[in-house]
């Protein structure tokens, strides 16, 4: 990528700061866990160094007359203390669109959804640990796709838009009812409530297996069955399942390229935890075709390309969009569970690096989020809310303990 003063927002981040609220803002946050306390000296270091391979993360956010953009500074990110209560929303006038923190061996960095996804975030992530680690102890790194060679020069596919590549400006969106949302009372704005379960990766592999189901399958429905056993509710009990269209389409792009499935059930009759597997199974291969796939891409590039949308001033748009957003984004679904997938690292970062956690910040409407990360022997699943309430938390680890499955737990309170 040339470097620019100003580029476009790619298709999926138009959305995000039309969200922007003076309390919230569309975070998710990775942690690294290192096996000794970080040097913050050789962090900045670090830090400093890696910047030139990931261009686009030099951009902060304006707003124009009629779209948002991003704005090019010259500045180098600062290291800040880790807080109990992370992702609250950050200012971003002149300042990055992420926030790197520290909290003695743990190495965090909080993004806004406007500047990548999780791949693309993770790909950061682990790309400043591994020349952090090369400088801390003199070690070589094998890089590989998590962990890039800083030296080497950004690709134009890493920095391009790939919704409008692979756009065939033929899909529309699809109209869904209305879910149930899990009731609570909301934490004052400053507090998310954080509860990590940490389980042997493959003895959930092999509960899924017996179900004849993957991880992620397994997972999504039991969520909705742990809901269908604490809601009293004629509303459809949807998950929201984020995509990573790199799995789909040829490209290595380090912005945001990724899409999402709602499935679900409406609880009219008292489902078996094997027979919501069996559904959502059928609804994501349904779901996951890629005639599905590139007609919602399609659909969402047609959207923000309309003639008229394009003419109306932001000021008035993005109160449109985030109406939008409210009705057919969070009104659509009762949570959300995105899985990483299993993060392998070179052994050169793997000896040093000991957990890793990935969460998704507070949302507008929808009580909370579930995310999931892999990293050695264990998988560790991650509810985020904005409620007081843990029951959902609690009825989901309570099903997965009859299973038979060892659970560590942590919390944040």
């Amino acid at each position: 990528m040339k470097d620019k003063d100003w580029i476009k927002l790619d298709n999926a981040a138009l959305i995000y700061p039309a969200t922007l609220t003076r309390k919230l803002a569309s975070m998710f946050r990775l942690t690294i866990t290192f096996s000794e306390n970080i040097d913050t000296i050789v962090l900045k270091e670090a830090i400093k160094y890696i910047m030139q391979r990931f261009p686009t993360f030099n951009y902060t956010l304006k707003e124009g007359f009629f779209w948002c953009y991003l704005n090019k500074i010259d500045k180098v990110p600062r290291i800040e203390e880790d807080a109990q209560n992370p992702m609250i929303r950050k200012d971003f006038d002149k300042k990055f669109m992420f926030r790197i923190r520290v909290f003695k061996n743990r190495l965090a960095i909080e993004y806004f959804h406007a500047l990548t996804d999780g791949t693309g975030a993770l790909t950061f992530i682990l790309t400043l640990s591994g020349e952090y680690l090369k400088r801390k102890y003199n070690t070589k790194i094998s890089y590989n796709k998590y962990a890039l060679n800083p030296k080497d020069k950004p690709t134009e596919d890493e920095t391009s838009d790939s919704f409008l590549k692979f756009s065939r400006n033929a899909g529309a969106l699809e109209h869904e009812k209305r879910a149930y949302h899990i009731k609570g009372n909301n934490e004052k704005d400053n507090i998310i409530n954080i509860i990590t379960g940490k389980i042997n990766i493959n003895d959930i592999k092999n509960i899924s297996k017996k179900y004849d189901s993957n991880i992620t399958e397994f997972i999504t429905s039991m969520l909705i069955f742990s809901v269908m056993q604490m809601a009293h509710t004629k509303k459809e009990i949807k998950v929201s399942v984020p995509v990573n269209l790199r799995n789909y389409y040829d490209t290595r792009t380090l912005r945001n390229f990724s899409s999402y499935v709602n499935v679900g059930i409406t609880p009219d009759e008292n489902y078996t935890l094997g027979e919501i597997i069996d559904i959502v199974k059928l609804q994501l291969k349904e779901k996951l075709k890629e005639k599905k796939i590139n007609a919602k891409i399609s659909g969402n590039v047609k959207l923000m390309k309309n003639h008229i949308i394009r003419r109306i001033p932001m000021f008035i748009k993005k109160h449109i969009m985030s109406i939008i957003e409210a009705k057919m984004g969070d009104g659509y679904i009762t949570t959300t569970f995105s899985n990483l997938g299993l993060v392998e690292l070179p052994i050169q970062m793997s000896k040093y690096i000991t957990d890793m956690n990935f969460i998704i910040g507070k949302s507008r409407g929808k009580s909370g989020s579930v995310s999931a990360i892999g990293y050695k022997d264990n998988l560790y699943i991650t509810f985020s809310r904005k409620i007081k309430e843990s029951e959902f938390e609690r009825i989901f680890f309570t099903n997965l303990s009859k299973m038979g499955l060892n659970i560590e737990i942590e919390s944040n309170r």
